[in-house]
């Protein structure tokens, strides 16, 4: 269902004077000179063995709540649109700043994590673009829970769990920009034949040209989500450089592509390219949790430098790591972690 990153031609100049390294190594690439390592590998993102955090160095600290997590993340994603990154990630435990995923009950995690992107969503609002940014829900149930809410009450008279509770985060009230879901599952779309038939209208069919940036929520159900978000950015490669719209995903959870948490032979055809389009994010805004009886967190904030932090006993957190480039979940816990205990 989808065609190899490498056949868009998209030209990242831009992003190569001002954005991540890692995209701008990709793209120069894809313009004729391959890089001597494939862009997933640890030789293509990091460009330096790792390294304690210089003194004085300006480090974003970690965040102490959820309402500092959004004012980070808010500030760290207008730096990645002043940047001009067209693919930007944010990823975040929304059950608990020191949670990794299925922490939480699955529709929880969704929930909180509509609230939260609420917030960072301000960030479209102070630069007046929200009226024109669109943001996607997985499908037509998510995106209706987003904009209208539900509440505890159920008709049977038996009251529903206080969790399953949530308010209109993305309703006409409280959010002034257009809506809408990535794929409407269906008899056709499920098995393809809706391609087979000539009947697909794909994300990138629906976007109204006047609109300035989208907004991807939680694709992490099944890889039709996910295909629906690439097939969204190969829409805005064929308009090129100069008009093309960035696409912010929020918690799509792609370090699972991106290191092979699928099997390679699993639906190989439509992971190759899914695979090559992940490495392809620059992390404006990134925590992920190593548990254990050493904890640890991989920490980011755009433009900022990647951070690897311990947990000490006395509940403070320490630098032990920094680096300009994405070092990657795994080698941060096989290489880095076990060099800083």
């Amino acid at each position: 269902r989808v065609s190899s990153v490498a056949g868009i031609d998209c030209n990242r100049s831009r992003s190569q004077r001002r954005g991540d390294a890692q995209v701008a190594r990709f793209w120069k690439g894809l313009g004729g000179s391959p890089a001597s390592k494939g862009p997933g590998s640890d030789e293509a993102t990091s460009s330096k063995p790792p390294s304690r955090p210089t003194p004085g160095q300006n480090l974003t600290p970690f965040p102490k709540d959820y309402a500092q997590m959004v004012t980070q993340c808010e500030r760290a994603l207008q730096a990645g649109l002043d940047d001009d990154l067209k693919l930007m990630e944010i990823q975040f435990p929304p059950g608990g700043l020191e949670t990794a995923p299925g922490d939480v009950e699955g529709n929880m995690e969704s929930n909180l994590t509509v609230q939260h992107l609420r917030g960072i969503c301000t960030a479209f609002e102070r630069n007046k673009t929200a009226k024109t940014t669109r943001v996607f829900f997985p499908d037509p149930t998510e995106a209706k829970l987003a904009k209208t809410g539900t509440s505890a009450g159920t008709t049977d008279g038996v009251r529903a769990p206080q969790n399953s509770e949530t308010k209109a985060w993305f309703g006409p009230d409280n959010w002034p920009g257009p809506v809408d879901f990535l794929e409407d599952p269906s008899f056709l779309s499920m098995s393809g034949l809706d391609k087979l038939l000539n009947k697909r209208v794909t994300v990138a069919q629906r976007v109204k040209e006047t609109e300035t940036a989208f907004v991807v929520a939680y694709p992490v159900s099944n890889i039709s989500e996910l295909t629906c978000t690439y097939e969204l950015y190969e829409g805005e490669c064929i308009r090129g450089e100069a008009k093309s719209r960035p696409i912010v995903v929020c918690n799509g959870e792609l370090e699972r592509t991106r290191s092979n948490y699928y099997p390679p032979f699993w639906n190989a055809g439509e992971m190759a390219p899914l695979r090559e389009f992940v490495k392809v994010f620059s992390q404006v805004y990134f925590i992920h949790n190593f548990k254990g009886s050493n904890p640890a967190v991989l920490f980011r904030c755009y433009p900022g430098p990647w951070q690897v932090l311990r947990r000490r006993r006395d509940a403070g957190l320490e630098v032990v790591w920094t680096g300009e480039t994405y070092p990657g979940v795994q080698k941060v816990a096989l290489e880095i972690l076990p060099k800083y205990p």
